[in-house]
């Protein structure tokens, strides 16, 4: 059976960097060595027949082009880590672990066109990553793994922590804001309400036809334009041309 691990690597580099002291020109000499070392525990444990670990490209990427204050709150990657990646793939290609990325797209969309693609095809993928943006491709054959609180997540568990299904997290984050990715949501409509909205009507589209009575609907129709917006900022695209072949993903590889 075929077991793909795929490895947001920039996530999995930065919470290591954050770990260890660094001054603002510099970064830790063990730092390359605890990335390797800590992927090495993550093969051990899940055991893939293929792996990739991806990139974002560097640059604005398509949604700063359609919203200009995408992800404008959080803090920029440190110079000295963005200079060290080529450092970093190279220690994951030697360890036989294929690195890519695709210009102007993040690891997320990346991550997301592989998953889909190799789900397809009946083959079974784990993600590694502590971003919650891949909780919504959740499925038979899709998983997302946590390396650092070592969780693994289900339908179950998206369910039991947000009210709502893995299904429905991009309109419950379009409705209620997602603070990561500078999105506001709609004013005075908070977590709660969310959920109790999507639990009556399912999807943000079925709110749009038929919206609540009082100030909630209203409220909701007033920022149509703003919650299309956000829910195109929130999905996944799934539709790259990545110029990968399974074959290529292969682990270990006879290099290795």
């Amino acid at each position: 059976m075929m077991q793909v691990l795929l490895i947001d690597a920039l996530n999995l580099i930065r919470r290591l960097y954050e770990a260890l002291p660094h001054g603002p020109d510099t970064i830790h000499p063990d730092n390359m060595d605890n990335a390797a070392h800590t992927l090495e525990r993550v093969l051990r444990l899940h055991s893939p027949s293929h792996a990739c670990c991806v990139f974002d490209s560097r640059g604005p990427t398509w949604r700063h082009e359609i919203f200009s204050d995408y992800k404008a709150n959080r803090k920029a990657t440190p110079r000295p880590l963005l200079e060290a990646l080529p450092g970093f793939s190279q220690r994951f290609q030697d360890l036989g672990i294929r690195s890519v990325s695709v210009p102007g797209f993040e690891a997320d969309d990346v991550i997301a066109t592989l998953a889909q693609g190799i789900s397809q095809r009946h083959g079974h993928v784990t993600i590694l990553s502590t971003d919650k943006g891949y909780l919504p491709l959740l499925g038979i054959r899709i998983r997302v793994y946590d390396h650092f609180n070592q969780q693994t997540y289900s339908p179950e568990s998206v369910l039991t922590k947000y009210g709502v299904r893995h299904d429905q997290l991009i309109d419950y984050w379009a409705l209620a804001g997602d603070p990561v990715s500078n999105i506001k949501g709609v004013p005075k409509i908070g977590a709660k309400t969310t959920q109790n909205l999507l639990q009556e009507f399912g999807t943000l589209d079925a709110l749009f036809e038929h919206p609540p009575e009082g100030a909630v609907g209203r409220r909701i129709l007033e920022h149509r334009d703003a919650l299309e917006l956000y829910r195109r900022l929130l999905q996944l695209r799934t539709d790259l041309t990545v110029g990968l072949n399974l074959k290529e993903l292969r682990y270990p590889t006879k290099s290795a």
